[in-house]
């Protein structure tokens, strides 16, 4: 009886092994192999663009394994590659390179795509091979950074006179990460959004004009900012009170807007406060934000160096100019910033007198303001401000829905 129920379990230990043997080698059964193809679409407003160091990785979410593929193939105006990898739900990142005509200049921006949970199956194949369409986006180095806050009226003294010299920018960083504010340019819009005409040739879908840009100096790490902290950019860095006691205290600002000029009352330093780099201002004096608010602002990060912007960025332009019934050919030479380099931009208008925006629908759908019909005499000491929610700051491009339009300036609240 001994030896009998010796053998049984025997008999129990060897079929427990050839089960688990079993169950092993159907858990350790190689993939399917799926023939997949992957397309890349270039983004709105860019034609003719060439695609350079491209890279797409596609991550097996469950196995974690990664598959690199870097052999991109245009067709059309779209680029493509035809994949062959396991079976599985994959993760796909997907960064490079463009390069395109723009106002008769070599343009090149950086792109980047994404999707996740893309399943690829056997039961997926049909006749030809799926595709999985990707749209690339425009990628900056400073992806992350916001205009937070415009405070363009001004103050008003105690006897009512306006005072703008306490004008300020702030730049946010709504990322999670530590960002770099090297190279980031302030930049303001040539036209007004109260004053539209037909420019002709039209850019603005491909790009902003502009006749104010100022740079934050540095090699490239010199200006961190922390996830959630703010810039102040002052057009004078002193503390406003002894002048207008109406004012406050902008002698701690990160930056100051200063520019060398030979009118006589010229503009005031603060040694202790870092300039901008001026590349360019259409103006004999000092840089004043429009206080009626009717200019757009953006922020960019041109990718060549202050020589070359200056020398291959001037846009030429012509439109009519009417008055009753005077018509009179105007011709204009300005700069332009490619949409593909702007990071962020806020258009400015009065509700009653606005004709258009001034920067493509892909950048700001929208506008805000303050004060709400032309010369309004309220618009003064207060300021537009970006809206937050669960700690972060609203950006759906459309300053309309993202900002608080006649705000308290942060500057001036208790």
């Amino acid at each position: 009886m001994k030896k009998i129920i010796q053998s049984l379990c025997s008999f129990l230990v060897v079929l427990s092994v050839f089960t688990a043997c079993g169950e092993d080698k159907e858990m350790t059964k190689p993939k399917e192999m799926v023939t997949h193809q992957l397309m890349l679409q270039m983004p709105l407003n860019i034609s003719d663009a060439k695609l350079e160091n491209a890279k797409a990785v596609l991550t097996d979410i469950t196995t974690k394994a990664q598959y690199v593929v870097d052999n991109f193939q245009s067709r059309n105006n779209d680029f493509a590659v035809l994949l062959s990898l396991p079976e599985g739900i994959y993760n796909i990142d997907v960064k490079g390179e463009i390069s395109y005509e723009l106002n008769h200049r070599d343009i090149k921006a950086t792109v980047k795509a994404q999707r996740n949970n893309i399943r690829l199956s056997p039961s997926s194949q049909t006749e030809g091979s799926p595709i999985t369409l990707l749209a690339l986006n425009i990628y900056s180095a400073q992806e992350g950074f916001l205009i937070s806050e415009i405070f363009f009226t001004g103050t008003t003294t105690p006897s009512g006179h306006m005072y703008t010299d306490d004008q300020y920018i702030k730049i946010g960083n709504n990322s999670d990460t530590v960002m770099y504010a090297d190279g980031l340019a302030f930049i303001e819009s040539f036209f007004t959004s109260d004053d539209k005409h037909d420019y002709q040739p039209d850019i603005m879908n491909e790009a902003m004009t502009i006749n104010t840009i100022y740079v934050v100096p540095g090699t490239g790490k010199q200006h961190p900012v922390l996830p959630g902290e703010e810039l102040v950019i002052a057009l004078t860095a002193i503390d406003h009170r002894p002048i207008n006691p109406n004012s406050f205290d902008l002698s701690k600002a990160d930056f100051e807007i200063f520019d060398k000029s030979s009118h006589p009352e010229g503009d005031q330093d603060n040694p202790k406060v870092e300039n901008l780099a001026n590349w360019y201002a259409n103006f004999e004096g000092t840089f004043v934000m429009h206080t009626r608010g009717v200019k757009s602002y953006a922020l960019a990060r041109p990718l060549v160096d202050m020589k070359t912007f200056m020398t291959n960025y001037r846009y030429k332009f012509g439109y009519i100019f009417k008055q009753g019934e005077i018509t009179v050919p105007m011709d204009e030479n300005e700069y332009f910033m490619p949409n593909t380099w702007i990071v962020d931009a806020v258009n400015l208008a009065v509700p009653t007198v606005r004709e258009w925006n001034l920067v493509s629908p892909m950048l700001d759908k929208g506008f805000t303001y303050c004060g709400t019909v032309d010369f309004d005499e309220t618009r003064y000491n207060k300021s537009v401000v970006r809206k937050k929610e669960a700690g972060k700051w609203i950006d759906t491009n459309n300053s309309t829905e993202d900002f608080y339009p006649n705000a308290t300036p942060s500057f001036l609240r208790k």
